[in-house]
């Protein structure tokens, strides 16, 4: 899937609605992951105002077992 369009908040809820889990959840695991305490209202803020940095997006990818690949465009 090309994600060039896409803002934080599109993408997370694609993701989120192809493995069929909650906001709330993703937050919960992100949370162990990093050993941080941010509240699912703060998490869903943050992705709503484009602010996920990438290596939240490493760890997301990785908890929902999806691979992060860049790729050259073919023109």
């Amino acid at each position: 899937m090309i994600i060039n369009n896409l803002n934080d908040f599109q993408l997370i809820k694609y993701i989120l609605n192809q493995e069929y889990m909650l906001q709330k959840d993703l937050s919960d695991k992100l949370n162990e992951r990093t050993g941080k305490t941010t509240k699912p209202g703060n998490f869903s803020s943050k992705i709503m105002r484009n602010y996920l940095t990438c290596q939240e997006l490493r760890y997301i990818c990785d908890i929902l077992d999806y691979d992060l690949i860049l790729q050259k465009r073919k023109l």
